[in-house]
């Protein structure tokens, strides 16, 4: 039997409604279509100096200017990894060390993805201190708890432009003039936002993001770093992505990562009002509903993305009830598979571990329609009233 037949047979017979979106998206068809064309015609390692090499180095230029055309940054300040990972691991820890001489302290939040927090554990072994802002009942750092939390020898932030686990979205803007009258560097895991919200790169320092969340492929990452910002790169002595990463660089990804992103980019508006009225059938359909307490800021949110608790019931066994009456949703973070710790987030805006342990999320994406809410909703109808043993 061949592989593919293999593959084939593993896809269940009964179709499920996707409603993960923030764990990752799949390709586009466009996506794709580019992805088979650039691996067939432009195969080449793009340093290599004959002329397919200097071919698959013009398709990469051409995708990062794409890139850079929507953050409204220049192709010199773009470096592209194997992930969004990778690229917050390389970009903190070369900023981290490109300034260390300024000072050894660095502010976060507790409510992070995993990649920032592993970096700071990183950056401990070699002197760094590591503050924690505190933030507000909706995930939100304000100006003023930013500025407490300053020391004199503070030479770095990072603080994600959106969690994923609850949806709020920070005000980048304003968080970004409060560090700039210290000389503060300012970093933003972006992740969540590229290519679906408006990034304000021209406040920070560096944002990080990655393909498979705006339907490019999976193993495609990047990191943006204003010029003339100084920065060390983790692995000496590599000339790939201006020697940010060591590696052949993944030409075909990166293309259909640019095709995604212009591709969606004509849609954008219409697809975030879509989603707003697909978050407000489910909001409306459980507002009268004394056991379920949707968490995040109610406005300053990511338009696809609603997360709840079900008092008293664990998220993952409304997931697992999910996923029996066909439906993919997550119960936080799907980077965690296997962790059975609460969420850093739950608890960062106040919630004890056991609720923390209710999280659900849901979120949607291009091809969720207004009939797969619906059907989800009926659902969720009959999993509060089963669980609840009403």
């Amino acid at each position: 039997m061949s592989i593919e037949r293999k593959y084939w047979m593993l896809r269940g017979k009964r179709s499920m409604i996707y409603l993960d979106y923030s764990a990752t998206t799949p390709m586009s068809s466009y996506a794709l279509e580019t992805y088979h064309r650039v691996a067939t015609d432009f195969f080449a390692n793009s340093r290599s100096l004959h002329s397919r090499g200097l071919e698959s180095e013009d398709v990469l230029n051409l995708s990062r200017q794409a890139i850079a055309n929507l953050l409204s940054v220049k192709t010199n300040e773009l470096y592209f990894t194997g992930s969004g990972s990778e690229a917050t691991f390389l970009a903190l820890i070369g900023l981290a060390f490109g300034h260390s001489h300024k000072g050894k302290t660095i502010i976060t939040t507790k409510g992070e993805h995993h990649s920032v927090h592993q970096t700071m554990n990183y950056l401990t072994n070699y002197g760094f201190t590591i503050k924690y802002v505190p933030v507000n009942q909706f995930g939100q750092v304000t100006c003023d708890a930013l500025r407490s939390t300053i020391t004199k020898d503070t030479i770095l932030v990072s603080i994600a432009h959106a969690n994923s686990e609850i949806g709020t979205v920070q005000d980048l803007n304003s968080l970004a003039n409060v560090l700039s009258e210290y000389g503060i560097l300012f970093h933003s895991d972006c992740v969540q936002t590229f290519g679906k919200m408006d990034i304000p790169a021209n406040v920070l320092t560096s944002a990080t993001f990655s393909a498979h969340k705006c339907y490019g492929p999976k193993g495609v990452g990047g990191s943006y770093i204003k010029e003339n910002i100084p920065w060390r790169p983790f692995l000496q002595g590599t000339t790939h992505e201006a020697g940010f990463r060591a590696g052949t660089v993944d030409v075909p990804g990166i293309a259909a990562f640019a095709a995604a992103v212009e591709e969606y980019q004509s849609i954008s508006l219409s697809e975030k009002k879509r989603y707003n009225f697909l978050r407000d059938l489910v909001m409306t359909a459980f507002e009268n509903e004394d056991e379920i307490f949707f968490e995040g800021h109610p406005t300053d949110r990511l338009p696809f993305h609603i997360s709840f608790r079900l008092k008293g019931v664990e998220g993952q066994l409304v997931m697992l009830e999910c996923n029996r009456k066909g439906f993919a949703i997550s119960t936080g973070s799907a980077c965690r598979v296997g962790d059975t710790h609460p969420s850093h987030t739950m608890l960062s805006i106040g919630r004890s571990t056991e609720e923390a342990h209710e999280l659900v999320r849901i979120t949607f994406g291009r091809w969720t329609t207004e009939n797969d809410v619906l059907k989800l909703i009926d659902a969720l109808k009959q999993i509060v009233t089963d669980l609840k043993g009403e």
